[in-house]
């Protein structure tokens, strides 16, 4: 049975090439394709600087985290970013057991991270 998961994609002013993604729900291997797909149709369109804001994300396992780290690297080929923020303990403690604090950009607030895309 595949767990739920929402995305809901707002632009950030004044960045064309910038948009917030708010991840709602469980996000593991019953649903990752559907994440993929939605993602890279942006970054496809040429939305390449993503804000991931987990504030509703429940929890992530490591096909999740995985695909999350997929989307980091396919962002930086496209010269665009993939941002964390707002991420619950539970699914900061899956991130940093798998050691990928390092491998991503995480920051406190939503507004942190769309900060950092102007600097």
């Amino acid at each position: 049975m595949q767990t739920q998961i929402t995305l809901e994609f707002l632009p950030i002013e004044n960045q064309e090439t910038a948009t917030i993604i708010t991840f709602a729900g469980d996000l593991d291997a019953t649903n990752v394709e559907d994440v993929v797909e939605k993602v890279f149709a942006k970054m496809n369109n040429g939305i390449c600087r993503i804000v991931a804001d987990f504030t509703k994300l429940r929890y992530v396992n490591s096909t999740g985290l995985g695909i999350l780290l997929h989307f980091s690297k396919s962002a930086k080929e496209k010269d665009g970013f993939f941002k964390i923020c707002c991420v619950n303990e539970n699914v900061y403690e899956i991130i940093d057991i798998i050691g990928a604090t390092t491998l991503l950009e995480i920051y406190d607030t939503t507004a942190d991270a769309v900060a950092s895309i102007t600097k």
